[in-house]
């Protein structure tokens, strides 16, 4: 891993993030559990779009 280089994530990746920023923002109007969680969905969303961009062939 001494070379992270940062590339395009593919589209499903990116569709799955947006998903989970989305959840985690609007939860609230979907479930009070998913309220309470928000957080969580938001950072899932975020790490998962960060590790798209630096892991090959996610």
């Amino acid at each position: 891993m001494s070379n992270l280089s940062p590339q395009a994530p593919k589209q499903n990746t990116v569709i799955i993030s947006v998903v989970l920023v989305l959840v985690g923002l609007l939860g609230a109007a979907i479930s009070p559990t998913i309220a309470d969680n928000g957080d969580w969905f938001l950072l899932a969303g975020f790490v998962l779009l960060l590790l798209g961009v630096y892991v090959k062939g996610l």
